[in-house]
């Protein structure tokens, strides 16, 4: 009878610790400010062409994804990782004069981008990607970076 008790007792407390846990990591983003990021990527490179673009992470492969000039966007949020890690990469193409053009960028990267937005919003141009600016009170994309050397 008594060592029934005890059993008793200690699976209480496991399951109470069990809980516990359960309850700290549900809460922990919150807690710890991990808020979700969301990125919005727009071809802006020039009338008539498209941009073929490829995003991954190391533990995600987003899929290749087709924008029309200046009438459609990609998007995806996220949940950047414990550590200040999380980098997501693409790469783009497009075909112009039937030359055939391939770049590649950090559209995230947790150490420059998440002081800065949770909603990273890009334009994507011939000779590079700009941000949107959050610091003035205009739409203004003037956060710009060049492409890195190519991929291949």
């Amino acid at each position: 009878m008594i060592k029934n008790m005890r059993s008793s007792s200690s699976s209480k407390v496991v399951l109470l610790l069990m809980l516990q846990l359960v309850f700290f990591l549900t809460t922990f983003d919150m807690v710890a400010g991990r808020n979700r990021a969301h990125v919005r990527i727009s071809n802006e490179l020039d009338v008539g062409l498209d941009l073929k673009l490829h995003c991954k992470s190391e533990d995600n492969d987003l899929g290749e994804h087709l924008l029309h000039y200046n009438d459609s966007y990609y998007e995806f949020s996220f949940r950047p990782n414990l550590f200040g890690e999380t980098l997501f990469y693409c790469s783009f193409e497009w075909n112009a004069d039937d030359c055939p053009t391939h770049h590649w960028f950090n559209i995230y990267e947790h150490n420059r981008d998440s002081p800065r937005c949770s909603e990273c919003y890009w334009k994507v141009h011939l000779n590079g990607s700009c941000m949107l600016n959050y610091d003035h009170n205009i739409n203004l994309y003037d956060l710009c970076y060049p492409w890195k050397d190519s991929r291949r």
